[in-house]
């Protein structure tokens, strides 16, 4: 961020603190006071605000965050079921230091105060929640410990408080934050209530609407004792975008030829150049389905027992349709940096290749083919979870309340038919490569694209992987108030988790098509067209004409015996035969072409990979005391958790006996020796001491610090037995897990000062430092291994080095009153959150992913009881993405990224509201480069989504 940003920025925060001095002769809301929120939300804070809409939420939230013993920021309900924004993730990138992950244009995961997805903790009612989320992952997928917002609807969440400071009761975990979701229950709202909302989603160049839909209805006794909270709703998100993508840089021998074709003058040098490219788009939709229920029972006022649970089922179906150009390792005149990247040169097709001159001086040289293929993928999700649980809160006198959980929860990720075909043919003509304005333009004349005579079989495959994620819980408290004493109340208790997740992998039995010489039927076929407003015009795909097809159906073709014979590769020999009694026998392998439930047999089938599939269970007993003390205008707590931690992965050791890559192919075909069971376990036991203290300057201004230890254990995946192999010639590839790793740990540092100029106004500075030890950092490293052909790039998640993060935060919140005539509910948010983060101790080791060192979120809305309008600018500075990406020392990096969202409500009476919103209205597209921006890697938009539509309240 340049300093006028960084100026321009801070004034327009200070500017907020300007605005008319009579706003702080307003009523106070009230002192700070102690005492930690009840499991379910302190609803009661919010029911003296008068205020509706917009700054009904804003001052249930402001209440909230003032209230709390520790350091927060939340975002509230105005009513329940009726949440600010339709998707969870992208309401939380408004509180101070939290910026969105996305996937397919949604916001999907959230980061905060500098770190990634993996050091937030996510509870839903203070339980911890199991996740989909598998150990490799593409957009839509997420890792590890990592929660997936989009399988909650926003409409079942009353509340979510960002815990940035920790409490001992709190489930430990979150480095960087502490998620707790809060939802609705009937004996909080307290009378009988009901909501359905109707509406409709649409995404830019999707010409569909699709509908969007959800209800709740809360039932309470007259007597407020007992009280049942149904909910449901159906989703239906579409998506749509394109991007242009660099698939593989190598940093290696090319052959580079100067001269021309009669003359050519032919050398090996070290390039850092591309070696594949592509342009595609993707397009479908995620469907959503979701259902809960809560019931309460009051027998006294004394005593409150509770069951609840919820399902939720996530349909995602998102097709991608690739244009995709393999370049070989032989350039014409290359033009190179000065960091020794290829900024623009030619790669030769057939034509030149076979040019005698050419021919004769690369002759003894081993030359990578160039290829123009076209690839249709389906990147689809199917992720189910269902959570339930039982809960009590009895207080047997006045200065003692027990409260008793236990829950059960499951999730499930499914992504079992991702094939990869690629058709097309060798390169005739020559490819031109030129980086131009922040963009790779790649031009070529070669009619592969366009006609279908010229159309043959690539490389093919096909991959699955199930996720399996089960978690049992419990905890016990109780929570005295001695009264009469600077110690205002004294908490204990205890939890356990019991959690076991595991992956299981499918992949098909070898890859056999890598020749491009095996003809395609031309009626599995379709033309297909890249549009012509491609990514907004600011790159020109090489060919916007190319010939898709459907995955099942080519792969069901391709497995039938007819064709498996026609190939070649496998002779009739293996084909089984059937005799007069039914029996069937081979000579061969029978398994090629057995049928499987799922798709049809062959090679392309889908068979279990024990070799690539692991469990792990993890087993936590945890205990705590805390105690709230307070002496006039200085309150706090004080308090420590102490935590046991046993694992146990589970995986299959198989050794790898061959590597070979196949004549004229591109990519590695890998034998293992039979493959067995083995496991590891670890264990080990922290202690994590927290204070927080609050001295109350005046009624309106308060000053907050906190230190305390925390940790982030291992992300389940990252603990798993085993190792996976792939590659393509040139970059080979081994994953490893490790099942040794220990918890990453911090030490955090907080101090704030919250000024409170009204219910829905104020204005915040916060400071914090965390001292970290034992990260996490997935290291790759080039070695020699083996039986391997080439050099191995061996990448595995290692305790590798100390670091530390300092941040400061600046927030303000205004909204003018009714003395202000018809500006009354005119207002504005605006936070700023700068961050530096850096590790040490480790040599190559390139920090932390996933972190901005600026963001800032700014609103500006206007709210006059009636109608409701919210225009949000969100932005963040560059991030890395994944370290050593292509080779050591070369790491993605995300360019700075900002949204404009808009938000429109109208209420035509207190029962009919009218709503409209616009996600990613400038659409905002995403830049994604290798170290510095010449080593491009992607440019993509998803495009702008729009969902609107009617509430009803009775």
């Amino acid at each position: 961020m340049t300093i006028l940003r960084r100026l321009a920025l801070l004034a327009s925060v200070s500017t907020l603190t300007l605005l008319p001095a009579a706003a702080s002769a307003q009523q106070p809301a009230g002192p700070a006071a102690g005492g930690a929120p009840s499991p379910q939300g302190d609803e009661a804070a919010a029911q003296e605000i008068v205020v509706t809409g917009i700054r009904a939420s804003l001052a249930s939230a402001l209440s909230a965050k003032r209230l709390a013993p520790n350091v927060i920021d939340s975002i509230s309900a105005e009513d329940a079921g009726k949440f600010p924004e339709v998707n969870v993730a992208e309401s939380l990138q408004r509180v101070p230091g939290v910026q969105v992950v996305r996937g397919f244009g949604l916001g999907q995961q959230i980061a905060a105060r500098g770190l990634g997805p993996d050091f937030t903790n996510v509870l839903l009612d203070g339980r911890t929640l199991p996740s989909d989320t598998g150990a490799w992952s593409a957009d839509g997928g997420g890792r590890g410990r990592s929660f997936n917002f989009d399988v909650l609807p926003a409409d079942m969440i009353s509340r979510i408080d960002v815990n940035k400071t920790m409490l001992p009761g709190l489930t430990e975990g979150g480095i960087g934050a502490t998620v707790n979701i809060l939802t609705p229950r009937p004996l909080t709202i307290g009378k009988s209530y009901g909501a359905l909302s109707l509406g409709g989603m649409a995404v830019e160049r999707a010409h569909t609407v699709r509908p969007n839909v959800s209800g709740l209805y809360s039932w309470v006794s007259p007597a407020r004792t007992v009280g049942v909270l149904v909910s449901g709703s159906y989703a239906d998100f579409r998506m749509s975008g394109d991007y242009a993508r660099i698939n593989q840089w190598d940093a290696a021998a090319f052959h580079v030829v100067r001269g021309g074709a009669a003359a050519p003058v032919v050398t090996s040098e070290q390039l850092n150049g591309p070696r594949q490219a592509s342009y595609g788009t993707y397009d479908g939709g995620t469907k959503r389905y979701f259902g809960s229920v809560a019931l309460q029972v009051a027998p006294s006022d004394r005593l409150t027992l509770s069951a609840d649970g919820f399902y939720t089922r996530l349909d995602q179906k998102i097709g991608d349709s690739i244009v995709n150009l393999v370049f070989g390792n032989t350039i014409i005149d290359p033009t190179v940096d000065r960091d020794g990247i290829v900024t623009a040169g030619t790669y030769p097709g057939q034509a030149f290749l076979n040019a005698p001159a050419v021919a004769a001086a690369l002759a003894g040289s081993q030359v990578a083919q160039p290829q123009n293929l076209s690839v249709i993928r389906s990147r689809d999700r199917l992720a189910e979870s269902y959570d339930l649980g039982l809960n009590a809160a009895w207080r047997p006198s006045d200065a003692l309340t027990i409260t008793a959980d236990v829950s059960h929860g499951r999730a499930t990720g499914d992504k079992r038919f991702d094939p990869y075909v690629l058709i097309g043919n060798y390169a005739a003509n020559n490819v031109s490569y030129a980086f131009k304005q922040g963009n790779p333009q790649i031009a070529t004349s070669d009619t592969v694209f366009t006609d279908p005579a010229r159309i043959r079989l690539g490389y093919s495959g096909n991959w699955g992987q199930t996720v399996d994620d089960r978690l049992t819980e419990a905890q016990l408290g109780a929570r005295w108030r001695p009264g009469g004493s600077v110690i205002g109340a004294i908490s204990v208790g205890a939890d356990y988790q019991d959690r076991t997740k595991g992956q299981d992998n499918d992949s098909s039995r070898s890859d056999p098509y890598d020749t491009l010489t095996f003809p395609v039927d031309p009626s599995l076929l379709r033309p297909m067209t890249l549009g012509d407003d491609f990514l907004r015009g600011a790159v020109k795909p090489p060919s916007r004409q190319f010939f898709g097809y459907d995955p099942h159906r080519l792969i069901a073709w391709l497995s039938q015996p007819a064709q498996l014979d026609r190939r070649g590769q496998y002779s009739s020999s293996y084909l089984p035969t059937r005799a007069a009694d039914g029996t069937t026998s081979c000579t061969g392998n029978c398994a090629l072409i057995e049928s499987d439930p799922k798709m049809p047999g062959g090679p392309l089938a889908l068979v279990y990979d024990p070799g690539g599939s692991f469990a792990t269970r993890e087993r936590v007993a945890a205990g705590y005391a805390d105690a709230t003390l307070g002496a006039g205008a200085l309150s706090g707590n004080v308090g420590a958790r102490l935590v046991h931690v046993d694992t146990e992965s589970r995986g299959y050791g198989a050794t790898v006996t061959a590597i070979t890559l196949p004549s004229g192919g591109t990519n590695y075909v890998f034998t293992y020796s039979p493959a067995g069971p083995q496991a590891q376990g670890a264990r080990y036991t922290a202690v994590l001491p927290s204070a927080n203290l609050s001295y109350e300057i005046t009624p309106e201004l308060l000053l907050r610090g906190a230190v305390g230890r925390a940790l982030s254990r291992a992300d389940l995946n990252d603990l798993r037995y085993g190792e996976s192999w792939s590659g393509q010639a040139g970059r080979l590839t081994l994953g490893l897990g490790n099942p040794a790793l220990k918890p990453q740990f911090a030490t955090n540092y907080d101090l704030s000062l919250e000024y409170y100029l009204s219910k829905v106004s104020y204005v915040s500075v916060a400071g914090f430092r965390k001292d970290l030890s034992d990260l996490f950092q997935s290291r790759t490293t080039q070695v020699t291994l083996p039986l391997a052909p080439e050099r191995v790039f061996v990448t595995q998640t290692v305790n590798l080095a100390r670091g530390r993060v300092d941040g400061v935060e600046v927030a303000a919140q205004y909204t003018l009153d009714d003395r202000f005539g018809w500006l009354s509910g005119l207002g504005a948010s605006a936070n700023y959150t700068h961050v530096d983060a850096r590790t040490r101790d480790a040599a190559g080791a390139c920090g932390f992913t996933g972190i901005s060192p600026d963001s800032y979120n700014a609103s500006g809305f206007y709210d006059n009881g009636r109608l409701e309008l919210r225009a949000s600018y969100n932005w963040r500075s560059r991030w890395t993405m994944a370290c050593d990406w292509n080779g050591p020392g070369v790491d993605q990096v995300h360019a700075a990224y900002g949204q404009v969202d808009l938000a429109l409500r109208y209420d035509f009476n207190p029962a009919l509201q009218l709503f409209a919103d616009v996600t990613n209205l400038a659409d905002a597209d995403n830049l994604i480069y290798g170290g510095v921006e010449s080593r491009f890697i992607e440019r993509g938009i998803s495009y702008r989504r729009v969902n609107a539509g009617a509430r009803l309240r009775f």
